[in-house]
């Protein structure tokens, strides 16, 4: 229940900032540039529901980790997030193509530059999580989101367009990698062997389906304005979107993360289970 609460508290104050960065910057730009951002995050999101396939829940679910674990979850995300860059980077031209916005192919190219960011913040917070250490992990993505949002502030008001969401995504994911790694110092060096990682993956595999479906359950719409409305009217359905989708977004993902270390912690405890 504290984690609950430092989590809420801390999400709370930062959303207040946050979205008042947000209406600053709706008018700064124009429909057009929301819906460009949109058509690219539908990619970006799809490829990231496999640059960790499971492996960090698998942290905080199992009661023991050991080293050479870190080391075998590390070397696979490591693999896992290097290929998906790639992937992402030769097949912008494809994506520009699909929804006939030439400028897809430079945003995507620089937000492709997330998966190798993200492939050392992990492991820090799949471990974090794992002590139920959501006050200090409240506070690193309330900072990203700071920083962020004042990144898109500043550059809106500088006539940068798209790109000024771009440049806000990106701080958000370096900052938040770089506060997880401060507050949880663990650089385990990686191992690309399978041995033993049979059951692993098979848990990080049914994680990963499951992800995809609810993927494409919530992002169909994206999609199909995207392709047959163009980007205006999706810019202006995405940012309605996000506006009615706050009090969801912002308060079941809390509850799912803290519910999810917690019960692995009490797990094997049949009375703490039942009081929670």
């Amino acid at each position: 229940m504290t984690a609950i609460g430092w989590s809420t508290a801390i999400k709370v104050i930062g959303q207040a900032f946050k979205w008042s960065m947000t209406v600053l910057v709706i008018r700064l730009l124009t429909p057009s540039d929301y819906g460009l951002m949109a058509m690219a995050m539908v990619v970006v999101t799809f490829l990231v529901l496999f640059n960790e396939i499971g492996l960090g829940d698998v942290i905080v679910q199992r009661k023991q980790v050991g080293s050479q674990l870190l080391r075998q979850i590390f070397g696979m995300v490591l693999a896992l997030n290097v290929s998906l860059f790639l992937l992402l980077f030769f097949a912008t031209p494809l994506i520009a193509w699909s929804f006939q916005e030439e400028r897809l192919t430079s945003m995507v190219r620089v937000l492709s530059l997330e998966f190798l960011i993200m492939s050392f913040a992990i492991i820090p917070e799949a471990l974090l999580i794992r002590k139920l250490d959501f006050k200090r992990i409240s506070l690193i993505e309330m900072t990203a989101d700071l920083i962020g949002g004042l990144t898109t502030l500043t550059l809106a008001w500088l006539g940068k367009g798209v790109w000024a969401l771009v440049a806000g995504y990106m701080v958000i994911t370096s900052v938040k990698t770089i506060g997880l790694n401060l507050a949880m110092p663990i650089f385990p060096k990686p191992s690309f062997s399978l041995k033993g990682m049979r059951q692993v993956m098979t848990f990080g595999g049914f994680l990963t389906a499951d992800r995809v479906l609810w993927f494409f359950y919530s992002q169909a719409d994206i999609l199909i304005i995207g392709k047959l409305l163009g980007k205006e009217l999706l810019g202006l359905y995405s940012v309605a979107r996000q506006l009615a989708s706050i009090p969801a977004d912002k308060t079941v993902p809390i509850l799912i993360q803290v519910g999810f270390s917690a019960f692995s912690k009490v797990g094997d405890d049949r009375e703490e289970v039942a009081f929670y």
